[in-house]
């Protein structure tokens, strides 16, 4: 019976899927956590009234880019990788 809370609950992905897409993840995570990384540099600049430097975001752009960047290749696949092998839920 699948409405049953006794119901047998199904396997996450299979470790092999869970792998590749955990690591399409990881230059996906690095570039978008890199890019709000800067975007937060530059409302940091703009609301400390920081010296702008020509060309570039913010003076100081690589620092919050680098943080950044590797928090989210490191964010982003964790959480993608936790979610394909959680346990999927009987259907009711």
């Amino acid at each position: 019976m699948q409405g049953s809370p006794d119901a047998p609950v199904g396997q996450g992905a299979p470790w092999s899927r869970t792998l590749a897409i955990g690591c399409f993840m990881v230059p996906l995570g690095f570039f978008s956590g890199g890019m709000i990384a800067v975007f937060v540099s530059k409302v940091i600049a703009y609301a400390t009234r920081a010296p702008s430097c020509d060309g570039v975001p913010t003076c100081n752009w690589l620092e919050y880019m680098l943080v950044g960047a590797a928090i989210g290749a490191l964010s982003l696949p964790a959480l993608v990788v936790r979610t394909l092998r959680s346990p999927k839920r009987p259907e009711q």
